[in-house]
């Protein structure tokens, strides 16, 4: 069925009779902005109508929630002007994210999600399209995914099934047409690539405190390495309780003061999670400096990782050579440290547990690596320097 939509009227409606739109992906409303709006109101009148549709003997509101609010919470006033359509959920849906868009005060996430609604609603009326997910997101994923697929497959000229050649097909005319004809057009495949990834691979105490503090997509990527890296910082940084402290910038090169976490750069962030960073292989590499009285089992083995001979390491340790080799063969043993890992134990809790020192606990987690994995697992970031040869001018300079 398509949208049904009939003509409308305007009229005085009572505030109390009025829901709010579950397709409202608005979730900050800033309340001295709705104060200031309210005064306006108050001062030179609604310009603008909300927009409703009615439901029953209530109504559900489409389009102008702030305004509805800063009436309705900031003011003595009980009624307001309201356009009143006809529409089915599609309708809804369609016109309340096209309100939303048309701001210029949304918020990335908020954007996002608007985006995904509006084109959901162009196209979940659609059988083949309606059952590529439960949620508006998993189908609009899943479309575009495959329709991404299939133009790279032909552009390469790769062999495309006879079925994705007709999703293809199927689809590609109307996804552009909906892209193009957004409030603000895009391009699908660049929501597909750079957008959606955002807001499915961002968690949700990210994504709060994005929408808290109005970052941008660079902020947002910053914050997520932030919280990755450091709990506790994150939570200072992103903490939007009204009695929170504000964030004070750790920057050598600036002066330290309050800030809130939107007046902080990408950059700045960063700079931050490489100090977190910093602060805990600092922390791992002073744990591994601890002393631990050891036995001879454990020196055994640290000698053999070394390439001691056994015999040398018979007689530093004044036992005997078939001694040494049952310490050093002790598969049982390297099993049990290599469980213990796999099972998510940090190198320092497994040290602790068999009595290691955190150096041989590390030969063995990084047993089978290549550099780049080494250094990951020890939290060493790469630099230029890791990757281009130096000594004989790598080729990638160009002419000598």
């Amino acid at each position: 069925m398509g949208t049904i939509e009939q003509d409308d009227i305007t009229r005085t409606i009572d505030l109390r009779k009025i829901d709010p739109s579950p397709f409202q992906h608005r979730k900050i409303f800033d309340s001295d902005k709705l104060k200031e709006l309210a005064a306006s109101i108050q001062r030179d009148g609604l310009i603008a109508p909300i927009l409703v549709r009615p439901l029953g003997n209530r109504f559900e509101l489409i389009a102008g929630e702030r305004r509805f609010r800063a009436i309705r919470d900031h003011t003595d006033v009980q009624t307001i002007l309201a356009r009143i359509i006809e529409v089915d959920d599609r309708g809804a849906r369609r016109k309340s994210a096209t309100e939303n868009l048309q701001r210029e005060d949304l918020t990335v996430f908020e954007t996002i999600e608007t985006v995904v609604d509006f084109v959901d609603a162009e196209l979940i009326e659609d059988r083949e399209y309606a059952l590529m997910g439960k949620i508006p997101t998993d189908r609009i994923k899943t479309l575009l995914g495959k329709l991404h697929s299939a133009k790279n497959s032909k552009f390469r000229g790769s062999e495309v099934s006879r079925k994705s050649e007709l999703l293809l097909n199927k689809f590609i005319q109307q996804v552009d047409k909906i892209f193009i004809n957004l409030p603000k057009p895009m391009e699908w495949l660049s929501f597909y690539n750079n957008d959606l990834p955002l807001l499915l691979s961002t968690c949700k105490e990210v994504q709060d405190a994005s929408i808290q503090h109005n970052l941008n997509k660079s902020q947002i990527k910053a914050l997520t390495k932030l919280k990755k890296a450091s709990e506790s910082e994150f939570t200072r940084f992103a903490n939007p309780g009204p009695s929170a402290p504000k964030v004070e910038s750790s920057l050598d090169n600036q002066r330290s003061g309050a800030r809130d976490l939107g007046d902080f750069s990408a950059a700045e962030i960063d700079t931050i999670t490489e100090k977190e960073v910093k602060k805990q292989v600092e922390a791992e590499q002073g744990r591994s400096r601890e002393i631990y009285p050891i036995g001879s089992k454990v020196k055994a083995l640290l000698m053999d990782r070394l390439g001691i001979p056994f015999e040398i390491i018979a007689r530093v340790l004044k036992i005997s050579p078939r001694t040494v080799a049952r310490y050093c063969h002790n598969t049982q043993l390297f099993q049990s440290v290599r469980k213990a890992l796999e099972d998510g134990l940090a190198v320092s809790e497994v040290a602790k547990q068999h009595a290691w020192p955190e150096s041989l606990v590390w030969a063995i987690a990084l047993e089978g690596k290549n550099d780049l994995d080494r250094f990951k697992a020890l939290i060493w970031g790469l630099r230029t320097w890791d990757v281009w040869y130096w000594n004989e001018c790598d080729k990638r300079f160009g002419d000598e």
